[in-house]
Parts: structure tokens; C-alpha cells; sequence
């Protein structure tokens, strides 16, 4: 009886503690990524970096605005969003996603984005069924592309 208890024991010590590892993670940033983002943002907080084999993100806050902004794995800057409301949409951008091929689609998020090509506007995200589609928009509403995902 005490050798069946003792492994219940040692069982829930190792299962209270596997959610611990799996949860740890250590992120080796490119130094051309941090320096990079700390001239970009400088009044930045909450800085939390992340990493995946595709990509490095941060996740930060500038005057009570939260943004991500994502690195290529060579350390060179990608795009930055920040996620908006939909109501916070410029009229002229929520005007012609109202008259889009995916206005009649699930709603999922919109963001304010900026890439390396210096292109600044707006993402509208949207699904029917596992379909997903982003569009975006230049700050008058005007379509500059569209991606598919799942």
C-alpha cells in the first residue's frame, strides 16, 4: 500500500511539474532584431519576445496601445500591427470592407499594419467556415491586396 501511494505521489509531483517545463521557454534574439526594435520603439514597454521557427515576434505597449511587430529568423524586420476595433476603422476603410466579397463573412479581427516596403493601412481578417481571408486597405479604403489562410 505505501509503494501504490508513493507513485500516486511521485505522478502528481511530475504532472504538477511538466506544465512548468513545457512552459518554459528561452528566446535567443538576434542582435540585429533587438537593436533594430529598440531604435524603432524606444518608449516601448511590456517588451515580451517570442520566438517560432519562422519567425521572432515582441509583443509591446506604447501609450496604453498594445502592438506586435515580427522579425525574419535573419533578424530583419518584417511588418508591425496593432490590433484596432472594428468601429475604429477609418469610414472610408470600414465603408469599402462593407462592400467587399467578404463583407457577408465572419468577422475576426482588424489591425493597423506597417511593413518593410514602408506600406502603412489597415487588415480586415475574415472567415467562412475554415476559410480565411485578409484584406487590406490604404487609409482612403482603397483595396491594396488580399491573402487566403485556413
Amino acid at each position: 500500500m505505501k509503494s501504490y501511494f508513493f507513485r500516486i505521489l511521485v505522478l502528481a509531483f511530475i504532472a504538477a511539474g511538466v506544465p512548468a517545463i513545457t512552459n518554459a521557454q528561452i528566446v535567443n534574439i538576434p542582435e540585429k532584431s533587438r537593436t533594430d526594435f529598440e531604435s524603432r520603439y524606444p518608449d516601448a514597454t511590456d517588451v515580451e519576445w517570442t520566438n517560432n521557427v519562422a519567425r521572432y515576434t515582441v509583443k509591446f505597449t506604447i501609450d496604453n496601445e498594445t502592438y506586435k511587430t515580427h522579425y525574419y529568423v535573419n533578424g530583419s524586420w518584417h511588418y508591425t500591427e496593432k490590433f484596432i476595433d472594428k468601429e475604429d476603422l477609418p469610414k472610408a476603410v470600414l465603408a469599402s470592407y462593407e462592400k467587399s466579397r467578404i463583407a457577408d463573412w465572419e468577422y475576426l479581427s482588424s489591425a493597423w499594419v506597417e511593413n518593410k516596403y514602408n506600406e502603412k493601412g489597415y487588415r480586415i481578417e475574415a472567415k467562412r467556415g475554415i476559410e480565411k481571408k485578409y484584406i487590406y486597405f490604404d487609409e482612403n479604403g482603397k483595396e491594396l491586396r488580399s491573402a487566403m489562410g485556413i
